[in-house]
C-alpha cells in the first residue's frame, strides 16, 4: 500500500456514482488509499466516505475537498475525475514529477484564458477583476480532470482566496444558460479560478504530460 498520497474522488448524483463505481473498486483492489465525497455512501466503504450534504452540487467543492484532505492527512492528494480514470502506474509518474505545489494534465480545449475571455458568460468575471484590480493575464486554463495537490501547498491561502472568488463563478452559472443542463449545478470553470489564485499568489504549479 502506497502511503505517499491519497486519491480523491467525487461522486454526487446517480450518474456520477454509477460512472465511478468500477474505477473505485479497481483502486480498492490495488490497496489505494481513497477518500470519496459522495451523497450515496452505501455504495462505498464507509471508511473512505465523506458525505456530501448540499442539495445543489458546486464544482468548487472538488477543490475544497482535495484541500481538506491535504490539511487533515498531511499527504499529497491526487484528484481524479470519474470520467478520466488513470492507473496506479500513472499515480507513480505523477508523484515522480511533483516538484511544485500543484500539477495538472490538461488545459481547456481552445487553450488559455484569452481564447475564452470574450465569451458572454465571462463578462461578470472581467467586471469583478477590474473592480478588484486583479491583473488581466492570459491565465492557464486548468482542466480539472486530473490534479495533484502537493502536501506542501498553502491550502489555507488557497481556500481563503477560493471562498472570496467563488461567488463570482456561482453568479456566472446562475446567469448563464449556455453551459449547464439539468440537474442544475453551481460553479464551473473552477480550474480557471484556481489558476488566477495561484498565479497572483506565487504558488508554484505546472502542466505535465502523463
Amino acid at each position: 500500500m502506497n502511503t505517499e498520497y491519497i486519491v480523491v474522488l467525487v461522486a454526487v448524483g446517480n450518474t456520477h456514482v454509477n460512472e465511478i463505481l468500477e474505477y473505485y473498486r479497481e483502486l480498492k483492489s490495488n490497496q489505494t488509499i481513497i477518500k470519496i465525497l459522495t451523497d450515496q455512501p452505501s455504495n462505498f466503504d464507509l471508511n473512505d466516505v465523506i458525505l456530501y450534504q448540499k442539495s445543489v452540487f458546486n464544482y468548487f467543492d472538488k477543490i475544497f475537498f482535495s484541500l481538506k484532505i491535504v490539511e487533515e492527512c498531511q499527504k499529497s492528494v491526487i484528484y481524479v475525475d470519474g470520467s478520466t480514470p488513470i492507473s496506479k502506474d500513472s499515480f507513480d509518474r505523477l508523484m515522480e514529477q511533483l516538484t511544485t505545489n500543484f500539477l495538472y494534465v490538461n488545459n481547456w480545449p481552445k487553450g488559455d484564458f484569452f481564447e475564452y475571455k470574450d465569451e458572454i458568460c465571462f463578462r461578470f468575471l472581467l467586471e469583478y477583476m477590474n473592480y478588484r484590480n486583479i491583473s488581466l493575464k492570459n491565465y492557464p486554463t486548468i482542466s480539472e480532470q486530473i490534479m495533484v495537490f502537493n502536501k506542501t501547498i498553502n491550502y489555507q491561502l488557497i481556500k481563503k482566496e477560493l471562498e472570496i472568488i467563488q461567488p463570482v463563478f456561482d453568479y456566472i452559472s446562475v446567469m448563464n444558460d449556455m453551459t449547464y443542463s439539468k440537474p442544475f449545478v453551481l460553479g464551473g470553470a473552477e480550474g480557471l479560478a484556481l489558476s488566477i489564485i495561484m498565479n497572483n499568489n506565487d504558488i508554484t504549479h505546472k502542466k505535465i504530460n502523463l
